[in-house]
C-alpha cells in the first residue's frame, strides 16, 4: 500500500439520548416564558396607557381646552351668521387659491368657466336668468 492515499475516517454519530431531548424541552419552556412575559409586559403597558387616557381626560387642563374649542367654534359660527357673503367668498378664495397652485392658474381658469357655464344654462333652465343679465348689463352698459 502506498502512503499517498487517504484512508477514510469513520464519522461518530451521537445518539439523541435524553441530555439533548431535556436540552430542548428546557428550550421551548423559556421560549414560552419569554412570550408569556412579553404578554404581561404589554398587557400591563396597556393598563397603564388607559389609565393615564382616563388621567388625562379627567384633567382640568383638557376640559378648559376643549371649553375653549367649544367656544372658539361658536364665536365663529356666529361671525359666519352676520357675515354670510364674507365667510362665502373668503371660502371661494381658498378653493381657487388650493386649484391655481395644485393644477395650474390656466386650467383653473378653464374649470371656472366651464363652472359659469353650467351655471348660466342652469339658470336659464329654471327660468332665472340672473347671469345673463349680469353679463349683459357688464359687457352692455347700464341702461
Amino acid at each position: 500500500m502506498s502512503k499517498d492515499k487517504k484512508v477514510p475516517q469513520p464519522s461518530i454519530e451521537q445518539p439523541l439520548d435524553e441530555f439533548s431531548s431535556a436540552e430542548g424541552a428546557r428550550a421551548d419552556a423559556a421560549e414560552a416564558s419569554g412570550a408569556s412575559r412579553a404578554k404581561d409586559s404589554a398587557s400591563k403597558a396597556w393598563a397603564a396607557a388607559g389609565d393615564a387616557a382616563r388621567a388625562a381626560a379627567s384633567s382640568e387642563d383638557l376640559q378648559n381646552a376643549v371649553g375653549f374649542i367649544k367656544g372658539l367654534g361658536a364665536t365663529a359660527w356666529k361671525y359666519a351668521g352676520s357675515h354670510p357673503y364674507t365667510v362665502f367668498y373668503g371660502f371661494v378664495g381658498l378653493v381657487l387659491a388650493v386649484l391655481i397652485l395644485t393644477i395650474g392658474l390656466w386650467d383653473t381658469i378653464v374649470i371656472a368657466v366651464f363652472v359659469c357655464v353650467g351655471a348660466m344654462i342652469g339658470q336659464i333652465r329654471d327660468g332665472d336668468n340672473g347671469i345673463v343679465n349680469f353679463f349683459s348689463r357688464l359687457i352692455g352698459g347700464r341702461h
